[in-house]
């Protein structure tokens, strides 16, 4: 009998023992996953992250090549001249500036003529005066 009782106790901390482990193995293989798709997720941040800096630094670069350029008389023409500026003596070309909008309140306070559809219901209401 105490051969039974021993053998009991025994297997009874042997499956204690297991479980434990299993658990834990089970947690922690559960916790990698999770944490390897976070470090994956934020790698992928990370990357795009660096291309928008590299691509804001050559944007930055290209302004300062700008701005240098600025101090250089001869540079200084050729942007001149990009933007429609000329020396004296060139031909420029311009433009004719296209006639002015007429303002809305101007409109809205113009005379207008009656729509056909305005036409039938005065004449069906029998308020078409010809006098007007």
């Amino acid at each position: 009998m105490e051969q039974l009782e021993t053998f009991k106790r025994n297997l009874i901390s042997k499956i204690v023992i297991f479980a434990v482990t299993f658990s834990a193995v089970y947690f922690v293989l559960d916790t990698y996953q999770v944490t390897y798709k976070n470090y994956k997720s934020m790698e992928t941040t990370l990357e795009k992250r660096i291309e928008h800096s590299q691509a804001l630094k050559s944007q930055i670069n290209e302004y300062q090549t700008k701005i240098d350029n600025l101090d250089d008389p001869e540079k200084l023409d050729l942007i001149l001249q990009e933007h429609g500026y000329g020396k004296a003596g060139e031909v420029l070309h311009k433009f004719e500036v296209p006639e002015a909008v007429t303002p809305l309140e101007e409109t809205l306070r113009s005379e207008r003529s009656k729509s056909i559809f305005e036409y039938f219901v005065e004449s069906i209401i029998g308020t078409n005066d010809k006098s007007q």
